[in-house]
């Protein structure tokens, strides 16, 4: 056996043994949703939040497909705004000059230094003066506000490592500055912006402690506070059936949506470390 075929051997089976624990959860995940542990029945009626609201044990939540639009679209909206901002934000920070450009710098990785919860009062008390409390632009301005530092900075990372003499190529056989950027920059960068968009959606579909915070409708809820809001109830466990049914419900999708990016989380360069 060559070196080399020992090599990707050893990564398969490290690999394999990494993943073990999550296709392990994921499978107790079925069995405790539709396999009663003491009397041994199989049934699928704990599937039934996916065909009418959610009534046990004193809890109630509305039907869940209006929920997964909620939480699809809030999740496409946040990468659309975090890719649209620290994409031009990370190249003016590669490749511009202009006054106050270090102060700047320090001031978003200011903002990366602080975690959210310490600031969390303070958030909540500048959105009920803004009357942003229980709605979506008001978790979504959070959200984005603690999350673009990095994306900025990652970004950045991409933008130095593309040569300045394709720029200028470009700019001397006529194109403008913002076509360069269009037409030559942005190829070169895709994949991390590609590594961006993944970032951005995961992180917003997972969001559940701002809408807990900050929502107060059900309807409007997305699916992390939907299974939050039946996860506990005077912090005991109500129903792990159903729990159990509706985590499946929410993991799969994130499982599916790893495995088809997965070549965009190796090429994700943190960026600042190279400067031009």
């Amino acid at each position: 056996m060559s070196t080399s075929t020992l090599k990707k051997a050893l990564v398969h089976t490290y690999m394999t043994l990494f993943t073990l624990p999550i296709i392990a959860m994921i499978v107790w995940y079925f069995l405790a949703a539709t396999m009663n542990f003491t009397t041994h029945e199989v049934s699928m009626r704990n599937f039934d939040f996916l065909i009418k609201p959610v009534e046990y044990d004193g809890v109630e939540l509305p039907l869940i497909w209006p929920i997964v639009l909620n939480t699809i679209l809030y999740s496409l909206l946040i990468v659309a705004i975090e890719v649209g901002v620290s994409v031009p934000t990370a190249y003016a920070f590669s490749r511009l000059d202009f006054k106050g450009k270090r102060a700047a710098m320090k001031f978003l990785f200011l903002m990366r230094s602080f975690p959210g919860i310490t600031l969390i009062i303070a958030t909540f008390f500048i959105l009920v003066q803004m009357n942003l409390v229980n709605t979506y632009l008001g978790v979504i301005l959070v959200a984005i506000t603690g999350s673009l530092p990095g994306r900025v900075y990652i970004m950045k990372g991409f933008f130095d490592e593309v040569p300045w003499d394709i720029e200028w190529a470009a700019m001397v056989d006529g194109t403008t500055r913002f076509g360069a950027f269009k037409k030559v920059l942005v190829p070169y960068v895709f994949s991390g912006i590609g590594a961006i968009s993944v970032f951005s959606f995961l992180g917003a579909y997972g969001e559940w402690f701002l809408f807990k915070l900050l929502i107060f409708n059900d309807d409007m809820m997305t699916l992390a506070g939907y299974l939050s809001k039946l996860v506990t109830k005077e912090n005991q466990i109500v129903n792990y059936g159903l729990i159990t049914a509706i985590g499946l419900f929410y993991t799969l999708p994130v499982v599916v949506f790893y495995i088809f990016t997965q070549k965009m989380f190796m090429k994700v360069n943190m960026g600042g470390a190279k400067q031009s």
